[in-house]
């Protein structure tokens, strides 16, 4: 005797975002008229999810749910959460079949969302653990929803004798069970002028004022503090506006002089990480950066990353003998991206070991040219402030060198060098404002330059000598001039053929290489400290 039975599963999915925003407690009163304006107040809610149509046991089906603060007031959220089966015949299910929940939401971030039940209700919160400040968007509170695999279903059979008088049973939902159900799951938004959340919700629940972030295993100070409040050991925050090449992003800065950005890198073996058998590099902190290998519809990816200094100087070279300014066929491009990255010729002894080569990932350098005004009388040059330095290497402005072409306004590769802007950062949020509005004035004090740690990382190992260094932009209007930092702390103008700026002459530069670690790799141990430098895993 032989029984067929086949199940036909048929599942509809809706799943509903409403946006509720709650105002207690913020009002205007108008008496003999006098005028109380209010500032703007307003959420936004971000998803991602598509329904599926017909989700089978075991389908995960993408779902994500962030909120924004997107007015003027600071603001507590949480979120209200309701599930419904209802089955084909219109009767409601229950959510679990015996121990088994039907629809298992996988709930991420625990420690950003504290979930609350409610006596004797179908429904349940969570509440963000955190002010959300403007502009600040909540983590994701799940990721995806999955239709359990261990849900049987319910079905009416029928035994019918064939041809060969065999017993053929056939079997097909009966509409009672979770096949050819309807799931929904409605999430319903609510927000409120933070300094009033415990009244206007009468919760005991404690929303704190700011949040640690925690990149790859770095902790970065509350935005909220400057560099003398703050930890200083630890990375800062700073937003940036969108340039002629880049969004609006937030990136994660290591300033002053006493970070703890230290790691191991270049190591000879990484289950055994020390200074014997590894190099000493720094961390300049984590940026958004452009995937070069990867689009999703036409848009270009975005990802945060590690990015790393040589923690000394690696030597002095010539950047180009032929007066070129134009970084993609300078040949100390092609020495740091094939003999120093491969370890071979002259670079043997010191190139990139196979662990480190494979944890570097290709990344979008951007070569925008940094104008720079000549004072008179002087060889010194007049540069603006850091931030707009920042723009200008991520502007159009070509270098002199690059003949017009704007493909050259990039270069995808895996070492490059600092930006000027990398360098002058270092003096942000207070460390030194001369130093940060005006990079060509660094040098006039000597105490200027060594309030950040990278002037005391551009030396020579061997006898603590200090070089001017190659940065990554090119000067605007000369095919031969490239941005430099002179070892006394100036943002400066180099010549390639020699520094007829001044009565010194320069033909060659030191070179700090610069890399974008992959997206894999983490921070396992260490505390960035200098006896105690972090350590790397993928």
């Amino acid at each position: 005797m032989k029984k067929n039975k086949n199940l036909i599963i048929l599942l509809l999915v809706a799943v509903i975002g409403v946006v509720g925003v709650t105002i207690a407690y913020f009002s205007s009163t108008t008496t003999f008229e006098n005028v109380f304006e209010t500032p703007e107040y307003g959420t936004t809610y971000i998803e991602k999810f598509v329904s599926p149509d017909n989700w089978l046991p075991g389908d995960e089906t993408e779902k994500t749910l962030e909120v924004r603060n997107s007015g003027s007031v600071d603001e507590a959220v949480r979120v209200k959460v309701e599930e419904s089966w209802v089955s084909k015949n219109g009767t409601t299910l229950p959510l679990k079949q015996g121990d088994n929940v039907a629809a298992d939401i996988h709930w991420i971030n625990d420690d950003d969302w504290t979930k609350v039940t409610v006596d004797g209700e179908n429904y349940y919160y969570y509440y963000y653990n955190y002010k959300l400040s403007p502009e600040e968007i909540t983590s994701k509170l799940l990721d995806k929803v999955t239709f359990n695999p261990l849900i049987n279903a319910s079905t009416t059979c029928t035994d019918s004798i064939g041809i060969n008088e065999e017993t053929i049973r056939s079997c097909k939902s009966n509409g009672n069970g979770y096949d050819g159900a309807t799931y929904t799951l409605k999430f319903t938004i609510e927000t409120v002028q933070y300094n009033k959340y415990k009244e206007a919700w009468n919760t005991s629940i404690s929303i704190a004022t700011t949040k640690e972030i925690v990149v790859f295993g770095l902790h970065v100070n509350p935005k909220s503090e400057t560099y003398e409040t703050g930890d200083k050991h630890q990375m800062f925050a700073f937003k940036h506006a969108a340039t002629a090449q880049t969004p609006a992003q937030t990136d994660y800065r290591y300033i002053g002089n006493d970070p703890y950005n230290y790691v191991y890198f270049n190591c000879d073996d990484l289950n055994n990480q020390n200074e014997e058998t590894c190099e000493v590099w720094r961390i300049l902190g984590v940026f958004d950066v452009e995937r070069p290998d990867l689009k999703h519809d036409g848009q270009t990816i975005r990802e945060q990353r590690i990015k790393l200094v040589k923690g000394y100087l690696l030597s002095k070279m010539d950047y180009d003998i032929n007066n070129r300014n134009d970084w993609t066929v300078a040949p100390i491009n092609t020495y740091l991206n094939i003999d120093y990255y491969n370890a071979i010729g002259e670079a043997e002894s010191n190139g990139l070991k196979v662990s480190a080569q494979d944890m570097i990932g290709d990344a979008t350098f951007y070569l925008g040219a940094v104008s720079g005004t000549k004072l008179e009388s002087s060889t010194y040059f007049y540069f603006d402030s850091t931030e707009k330095i920042y723009g200008e290497e991520r502007g159009t402005t070509l270098c002199g060198a690059c003949n017009n072409d704007i493909t050259k306004l990039t270069w995808t590769g895996k070492i490059g060098l600092m930006y000027p802007s990398d360098v002058y950062m270092t003096y942000a949020n207070g460390v030194n404002d001369i130093c940060y509005n005006d990079p060509s004035m660094c040098g006039m004090n000597n105490n200027n330059q060594r309030s950040s740690w990278l002037h005391y990382t551009c030396r020579f190992p061997n006898d603590g000598s200090e070089s001017t260094i190659y940065l990554m932009s090119p000067y605007a209007g000369r095919s031969d001039w490239v941005t430099a930092r002179l070892d006394w702390g100036f943002l400066y103008v180099s010549s390639l053929k020699g520094h007829y700026l001044s009565s010194t002459y320069y033909t060659t530069n030191g070179v700090r290489p610069v890399v974008y670690l992959s997206a894999d790799v983490q921070i396992f141990d260490g505390d960035g400290s200098r006896g105690n430098p972090y350590k790397l895993k993928k």
